[in-house]
């Protein structure tokens, strides 16, 4: 039986927990008190950044943990293939052992379909990418792959909630040079490595939560392509033969 889990994660508002390079020396705990302004520059940096790309593709290899009631922790691993259209078209597939879902939004309508069992669900949309994952997680409970990219990608985006920030120098992820950076919020503990250089992609992210004493963490590490290939077709669903339309039930119906 689970106590606590952390497979919804990848919705989070940040991230943290890293490989850093043999030579880097990690700072003093006392050091970690305050919030470093390069750190919360390098956010502001990437988000700026993220708001140019017209159209992406982005493939995360996840890692999420469950404690169990013994305290025990175990993981699960998955994959998250997001094809996004900036600011009103997603398609995204998830999966992993234990669901196979995919994602359609065209600036309308959004639907979430349940491959394994072959039922899905279509809503009316907000206009915006960023619009789309805040009424999905209020409305439905529900959270949009890798949300964290549209967020960071918003003009509204900002550090508030952020305690802590600091700059942990460089780092390698999958043979790009990334800086890495630790920030702490109310409940979480998040790093984030962000590429170095003209393009600031987040390259790997690890969100730990803190109010659980088993610590358990959620890893996503990015690959992008930005020039993907695709047409308007690639955002609307087209119900397979035989699936079945259910309600989405709102997060006041499932209470």
């Amino acid at each position: 039986m689970r106590r606590l889990g952390t497979r919804g994660a990848v919705i989070a508002t940040a991230m943290l927990v890293a490989v850093v390079s043999a030579e880097a020396q990690p700072k003093p705990a006392e050091a970690a008190v305050a919030l470093e302004p390069g750190a919360l520059d390098a956010l502001t940096s990437m988000g700026a950044y993220l708001r140019t790309l017209k159209s992406f593709q982005v493939v995360a290899a996840t890692t999420d943990e469950d404690v169990l009631e013994d305290g025990q922790k175990v993981q699960y691993a998955g994959t998250a293939t997001i094809l996004a259209r900036l600011p009103n078209g997603l398609r995204a597939e998830v999966s992993d052992d234990r669901k196979e879902r995919l994602y359609f939004y065209d600036g309308r309508s959004f639907t979430l379909f349940g491959k394994r069992i072959n039922y899905y669900a279509t809503v009316a949309a907000p206009p915006t990418l960023g619009q789309l994952a805040d009424k999905l997680d209020e409305e439905y409970g529900l959270g949009v792959p890798l949300a964290d990219l549209f967020r960071w990608g918003s003009p509204s985006w900002g550090p508030a909630g952020i305690t802590v920030a600091t700059d942990l120098g460089p780092s390698v992820v999958q043979g790009t040079t990334c800086q890495h950076y630790a920030y702490r919020q109310a409940d979480i503990d998040w790093q984030i490595w962000i590429q170095k250089g003209d393009y600031p992609l987040p390259r790997k992210l690890v969100i730990t939560t803190r109010t659980d004493e088993a610590r358990p963490q959620h890893t996503a590490v990015y690959t992008w392509n930005l020039a993907p290939s695709f047409n308007d077709a690639a955002f609307t669903f087209d119900p397979p033969a035989g699936a079945g339309k259910v309600v989405l039930a709102t997060v006041a119906a499932g209470q």
